[in-house]
């Protein structure tokens, strides 16, 4: 799992049947002090969350497949929590 900062959404006139009625979002990793780090992905909305969220992200082979309940999940990160309070303290 990652903090990712949601950059923008994602609009196709043709996709997958999997990703069918899911809101599709491109994120940005973020480091705790909300520094960018490493590239953008593309992710899948599972808890309503908007551009200039930030998110917790992640996935692991199979989890969509269970959490969406289909037999051909082709998604790899999910946004699994929506960012309400970060505590952090560089050391």
């Amino acid at each position: 799992m990652y903090l990712a900062k949601i950059i923008n959404k994602i609009t196709s006139s043709h996709k997958h049947e999997a990703y069918e009625g899911k809101i599709i979002f491109l994120v940005q990793p973020i480091n705790p002090d909300g520094k960018f780090a490493g590239e953008e992905c593309v992710a899948i909305d599972y808890v309503g969350s908007g551009v200039g969220d930030t998110v917790v992200c992640g996935g692991a082979p199979g989890v969509a497949k269970v959490v969406f309940g289909l037999e051909l999940a082709p998604i790899r990160t999910l946004i699994m929590a929506i960012v309400d309070k970060l505590d952090y303290k560089d050391i």
